[in-house]
């Protein structure tokens, strides 16, 4: 299959590029609905730490059943200790997205935490690609990306109006 040239990054996208493209639709999609299911087991529990703890137990189990299978190799454990620290924080990152998504579901709705969500992620990707933050390649923030940012930053705002 001939890879399709896209016209603002020079990026090529073939037939596999195509399937992580919907893959990575997929999780877009997939957020929304673990923020309500979490959000509601808060609500049964009264508590928003244990549904995340819960949510976190169910995946690491899934996780360690996954690692299990070796569908993705074997790992090196012995590259844990040459590991940057800093990379290790990704779990506390997960433990502040997963209890705070949970807790502004409740209490915002779906759409607005989401979009503020989406709208906090592509700030902080466009900040990390535009210095080459975290061993990513730089992305200078063109005119582009600068509207982008405008339009979310303007639907963010329309999505806060009372209805």
């Amino acid at each position: 299959m001939t890879p399709i040239r896209l016209g603002l990054q020079g990026s090529v996208l073939n037939g596999q590029s195509y399937l992580y493209v919907l893959l990575a639709l997929l999780n877009g999609a997939i957020l929304p609905i673990q923020s309500n299911l979490n959000a509601q087991l808060a609500r049964s529990l009264n508590s928003v730490p244990l549904a995340a703890d819960i949510s976190y137990l169910v995946g690491s189990i899934a996780l360690i059943s996954l690692l299990c299978t070796g569908w993705f190799g074997r790992p090196d454990w012995s590259a844990l200790a040459k590991a940057p620290r800093w990379s290790l924080m990704g779990g506390l990152f997960g433990v502040w997205y997963i209890t705070s998504s949970t807790y502004f579901t409740s209490i915002l709705g779906t759409t607005l935490t989401q979009g503020l969500i989406i709208c906090g992620q592509a700030i902080a990707g466009l900040v990390t690609d535009h210095f080459g933050w975290l061993g990513v390649n730089r992305r200078r923030l063109s005119a582009n990306r600068r509207l982008v940012m405008g339009l979310l930053i303007v639907a963010i705002f329309l999505l806060s109006l009372p209805t």
